[in-house]
């Protein structure tokens, strides 16, 4: 009961990273058990492995043939948060925790999700364009279906390290390496192992988060926050099936009771404001660097992202 309770208490503070992480370890989690009921229930590994794949599996993971996304267009969304393996769940989670508290620190939880999000769904796009019309990359392939986060995290990773290049972090065994040349050598491993042949499918999702991270990034500095505007885009979207809610604020002073309503026009300009001042935080991180800003900078800057 007390990590449930933990659990509730990190979804409820931890902000996006920590939900995003969250999400991939119980889907993890919820997977595994599923396997484990159907070897109980079978009694033979390769009948459950198969009865898994066809029934549960299935309508999770994603696919490149455009006829069976018919049936389960969810897919394009659900791949990026599957993983049946514990290795490639653990890599994905820990590259998800360290490229997401860089990306978080800096450009905010609802960029996090948005480029999460983004980067997954570009990554399923790349591949599957790929997979439909590059017949030598089918010929060579070594599989056709889809899962795990790793071209979301790419989305994620790939957009801070473009947005800070030159942001220095410490490596074991390395020191201190510049993301520029992590993130050149993350794409000379997908390029390598495309040729290869080694889960072709999966490396060149990659890719394709990995571009939408270096586009998105490259349009925030131009000032068009496309991540911002996919996650404010879902909420609107969200908000049409929610009912309006009343009054936001209500004070009261002495004896007499005085009421002051906040509407709406209010909060939106207290946001206004407090984007405001984050872009051009922002702005200073990219002209003089992350050192550059005062104590107070820095704690409003950490303070906003976690609100996000």
């Amino acid at each position: 009961m007390e990590l449930m309770v933990e659990l509730r208490r990190q979804w409820r503070t931890g902000g996006a990273l920590i939900r995003l992480v969250l999400v991939n370890a119980l889907v993890f989690v919820v997977l595994l058990l599923g396997q484990l009921v159907a070897l109980l229930a079978l009694g033979d590994r390769m009948a459950a492995d198969v009865w898994f794949a066809r029934y549960v599996l299935h309508w999770l993971q994603s696919t490149y043939v455009w006829g069976d996304l018919l049936t389960r267009p969810w897919t394009v969304i659900t791949y990026m948060f599957v993983h049946v393996d514990l290795f490639h769940a653990l890599f994905n989670v820990l590259m998800l925790w360290f490229s997401g508290r860089l990306f978080g620190d800096l450009l905010g939880g609802r960029r996090l999700v948005g480029n999460y999000l983004m980067g997954g769904l570009a990554g399923w796009l790349f591949y599957a364009l790929a997979y439909n019309y590059l017949p030598g990359i089918r010929m060579h392939a070594d599989g056709g279906d889809i899962l795990g986060a790793s071209a979301a995290v790419m989305g994620v990773f790939i957009g801070i390290a473009t947005y800070r290049p030159d942001l220095e972090v410490n490596l074991l065994l390395f020191g201190a390496v510049r993301l520029k040349w992590i993130a050149l050598v993350y794409l000379l491993i997908d390029l390598v192992s495309i040729r290869q042949g080694s889960n072709s499918g999966g490396h060149l999702a990659h890719l394709g988060g990995a571009l939408y991270g270096y586009l998105a990034s490259t349009q925030l500095r131009r000032g068009n926050d496309w991540s911002s505007d996919v996650v404010g885009a879902l909420e609107r979207l969200g908000g049409l099936f929610r009912r309006r809610k009343g009054p936001r604020m209500r004070l009261e002073r002495g004896g007499r009771r005085t009421v002051r309503v906040v509407h709406d026009t209010e909060l939106n300009a207290g946001k206004r404001a407090k984007e405001e001042r984050v872009n051009a935080i922002l702005d200073k991180i990219s002209r003089s660097g992350y050192d550059s800003l005062s104590k107070e900078e820095k704690d409003f800057l950490f303070r906003a992202s976690h609100d996000q």
